[in-house]
């Protein structure tokens, strides 16, 4: 997970969440139970006195949550609600730093090669994906 400065740099000036209800409603189906991913666990470990001291990386917690708590939207929220049809509070946004209890095990293994033969092809690095907001288009575009 990126720091809060990097966080709070990238992200979109306008507030996630317009009330309190939004905001808990959407941290309770996203963060609070659910997250594994180790700044949460930290965190939570610490709340519940399971740990002695608060993470030396994250001193406030989330950044993502610090970002929308000061009115700014993460570039790590995608946000899923298109304008119309029902609200929905508790998953208008996905974040892409979530990590859900099945989430795996770290790092992909890949299956190994047959005992005794080389790989056909070289396998490629594996690369960082960042999922991005779509553009809408500048200008109409006739259908013909």
């Amino acid at each position: 997970m990126r720091s809060y400065d990097e966080v709070i740099a990238s992200a979109r000036d306008e507030a996630p969440f317009s009330n309190g209800t939004e905001g808990y409603g959407w941290m309770e189906n996203w963060c609070y139970r659910p997250c594994m991913n180790p700044v949460e666990v930290a965190w939570r470990r610490y709340e519940n006195g399971e740990r002695k001291t608060p993470p030396k990386d994250y001193p406030g917690g989330c950044p993502l949550i610090q970002a929308a708590l000061l009115g700014k939207t993460p570039v790590e929220w995608i946000d899923q609600w298109g304008g119309t049809g029902p609200y929905p509070i508790a998953d208008r946004f996905h974040c892409i730093e979530f990590r859900g209890p099945d989430g795996g095990s770290g790092e992909p293994r890949p299956r190994p090669d047959p005992p005794g033969m080389d790989g056909l092809f070289e396998r490629p690095e594996r690369a960082v994906r960042m999922l991005a907001q779509p553009h809408e288009a500048r200008e109409a575009v006739p259908v013909p």
